[in-house]
């Protein structure tokens, strides 16, 4: 049986959680097309989720059983993922109803200082102040990028960001824990399926699900569940294993930057002196944070 995550070295994983963020920071654009096309939020949530467990299975459905049944704390580390991000995608989702992609990424991704924060808090971890200056560094950056997003003040879309920003700092330690004690792989393939399973159950008693009705709804939602799920979602874990909370923290600062890219290409945006600026100060604290780390 393959164990890509044992063979990974820290300069691999960190490639990888950067390839995760950017994975996440185009699903933002793709997400708020298809809300604006007519799918509703629990909806879109399953479609895209059940999508990405069935091509996840299709390949390591084998390996899944059978990590299930050498060991059910598995299945039950990836119930409890796929529970955390279901509601963080609950509210992401419903939060893009009411702002932009951009600012939606922007204040979800503050959880480049909460996760050293919490660990702080939570686990009594002191924080190093190398960590302290690329938080800083990344959190700034992220606010020069926002600046323009925040004119009209904060809204309910933003406030349903805020509190997914919260459990997304949550998502990330919980999966530090869960993957350095078990099968990662398997477990982001599990919670891929419950967040599907959940998000279905959902849209069935409050939404009025169906699939996507364009050839162009259907690209996108192809796009979030093989990019943005299948891989962005599974491999979370398996770069976690190997890297700490608090660099994977860091590491989502690559979101924001990849919607606001993905916004100046797709949908047009300008891109002004603050996006610059704010680009600069967001990967100078990856890349400060990175440095000497073997």
């Amino acid at each position: 049986m393959i164990r890509t995550d044992k063979s990974l070295s820290i300069r691999s994983a960190v490639f990888l959680m950067s390839a995760v963020a950017v994975a996440r920071g185009s699903s933002f654009i793709f997400s708020k097309q298809l809300l604006a096309g007519g799918m509703e939020p629990l909806n879109l949530l399953g479609v895209r989720s059940l999508i990405a467990f069935a091509v996840l299975m299709m390949f390591f459905g084998r390996r899944t059983i059978e990590s299930i049944r050498s060991d059910h704390h598995n299945l039950t580390a990836g119930a409890l993922l796929g529970l955390v991000y279901f509601l963080i995608m609950t509210l992401e989702l419903n939060g893009l109803k009411h702002t932009t992609a951009a600012t939606a990424s922007f204040i979800e991704n503050s959880a480049v200082v909460l996760v050293p924060l919490a660990e702080m808090l939570v686990f009594s971890r002191p924080i190093t102040g190398k960590a302290m200056m690329c938080c800083g560094l990344s959190l700034t950056g992220i606010g020069f990028i926002a600046a323009k997003g925040f004119s009209s003040g904060l809204g309910i879309g933003e406030l349903l960001c805020t509190a997914a920003a919260f459990l997304y700092t949550t998502a990330i330690i919980i999966t530090d824990r869960k993957a350095k004690k078990y099968d990662p792989f398997v477990i982001g393939i599990l919670y891929v399926g419950f967040m599907g399973v959940f998000g279905m159950t959902g849209a069935f008693v409050i939404e009025t699900p169906h699939l996507p009705q364009t050839g162009s709804q259907w690209l996108m939602m192809l796009m979030l569940a093989v990019i943005c799920s299948s891989f962005g979602f599974a491999m979370q874990p398996v770069a976690q294993k190997v890297i700490s909370a608090e660099t994977a923290g860091i590491l989502t600062a690559m979101n924001p930057l990849t919607t606001t890219v993905l916004g100046i290409v797709v949908l047009r945006e300008a891109f002004g002196l603050n996006d610059i600026i704010g680009a600069i100060l967001i990967l100078g604290g990856i890349t400060l944070h990175n440095m000497n780390n073997r």
